[in-house]
């Protein structure tokens, strides 16, 4: 039996109980997880609420609720994005994962589970959002998996910093698919639910033929949201291609940079950029550089960032940035 200095065990909400292994117990305990005896639900972050009853609404749920068929082709652009795509709309993606037999699981690997996150974008194309996202704490990286980011002060201090700065503009920037772009240096492994995944999904791959114990194994081979490194990784690749450009962090202050001659000092939440900068030229240069390893979206206007709501007025004297969040306390008040 593990001693209390092998493990950490405690006891979710959901029940059942999560043995944290050390390193020196994976290895041991690696062969008894290669079967995906008990898993967490996959539908662990629920973001939809009922709108009768304010309950949470699960993926499994909303698959088979009134919007089923929106719900399943955003799963199914999920899936095909991570993987290999999925046709005939995308004929390519990412290679994020791939599904493997299970009898292909490294030994010494403990398989973490799947957590599907679901969102409405009512503004948006496409308003039904999943996300699937690596869970549980089976994986056990050696290295550093904190990651540098901006707090709500500073963003605020650079937002002053804007008003307070003759000729000094805001705009808005955003990495797509941040955490998907960066090769993983040691490759990771998930078990999937087959009644999570969408039956095209299971058509394309001819996914039947890899079931065990209605699972589906998956080998992640760059980074993705949930992984523990997944962050650091990708904040590691960005802030050493930045400083090609001569963008360099602050030395005191997390999550803000600066230009070493050029007019331009941004904060960096996760893959959201918040851009002061003097001159369309110096902002052009940022981009530019931003836009050799990434697609990125951008958004002049600078009405939103981090959750807050900005109103700007560059003519007034002196300028002026109104900040708000509107809606935020009855929607607070609508979880209670």
């Amino acid at each position: 039996m593990p001693t209390s200095g092998d493990t950490v065990i405690s006891t979710p909400s959901t029940g059942g109980t999560v043995i944290t292994p050390t390193p020196a117990l994976a290895l041991s305990l690696s062969k008894f997880f290669q079967s995906p005896l008990v898993l967490s639900p996959s539908s662990c972050a629920l973001a939809i609420l009922d709108p009768d009853t304010g309950t949470p609404l699960s993926y499994s749920q909303l698959c088979t609720g009134p919007d089923a068929a929106a719900w399943t082709q955003s799963a199914s652009n999920e899936f095909g994005c991570l993987t290999q795509g999925i046709l005939p709309d995308m004929p390519s993606g990412t290679n994020t994962m791939f599904f493997i037999p299970s009898s292909a699981l490294p030994a010494g690997h403990i398989p973490t589970y799947l957590c599907i996150v679901t969102e409405e974008h009512p503004l948006k194309k496409e308003t039904k959002w999943v996300q699937c996202t690596v869970s549980g704490d089976r994986i056990i990286y050696p290295g550093k998996v904190s990651t540098p980011t901006a707090d709500l002060t500073t963003v605020k201090c650079l937002l002053n910093s804007v008003i307070s700065t003759p000729g000094a503009h805001f705009m808005t920037a955003d990495i797509k698919d941040f955490y998907l772009n960066n090769p993983l240096d040691r490759y990771e492994y998930m078990w999937i639910y087959l009644k999570d995944i969408p039956d095209a999904i299971i058509q394309q791959y001819n996914l039947l033929s890899l079931v065990h114990k209605n699972h589906v194994l998956v080998e992640i081979r760059k980074g993705m949201y949930g992984l523990p490194q997944a962050g650091i990784i990708a904040n590691t690749h960005l802030v050493q291609h930045l400083a090609t450009h001569g963008y360099q962090a602050c030395t005191h202050t997390p999550g803000l940079f600066h230009h070493a001659t050029r007019p331009v000092t941004f904060a960096l939440v996760v893959d959201d950029f918040g851009i002061k900068y003097e001159g369309q030229d110096h902002a052009d240069h940022l981009l530019a550089a931003l836009r050799e390893c990434y697609s990125i979206t951008t958004d002049a206007s600078s009405t939103k960032y981090c959750g807050l709501t900005l109103e700007w007025d560059y003519l007034s004297s002196p300028p002026t940035v109104d900040v708000s969040m509107p809606g935020y306390v009855a929607h607070a008040l609508h979880h209670f």
